[in-house]
């Protein structure tokens, strides 16, 4: 088995940081403190855009259209269970 090519390491960090910043600027679009439970639907949904395909903007687009506000979160958690 090979090792990891220094090029996969730096796609994965920047897919991680995609992730983060357009999950953290849903949080100070609607100007909410921090909410792991939030974050965690949030970040699902970035992740599924991200496999699609789709870009950073994209996806922040998406997150604040969709979730509107803290609330919106809570109800599609609901969903989930």
């Amino acid at each position: 088995m090979s090792e990891p090519h220094e090029d996969d390491i730096e796609v994965l960090q920047d897919e991680e940081v995609i992730l983060l910043d357009a999950v953290l600027t849903w949080f100070r679009f609607y100007g909410v403190p921090f909410d792991e439970r939030a974050a965690d639907v949030l970040c699902e949904r970035a992740m599924l855009l991200y496999a699609e395909g789709q870009g950073q903007r994209y996806i922040e687009d998406h997150l604040i259209r969709t979730f509107s506000g803290l609330v919106a979160t809570r109800s599609t958690l609901r969903l989930r269970l």
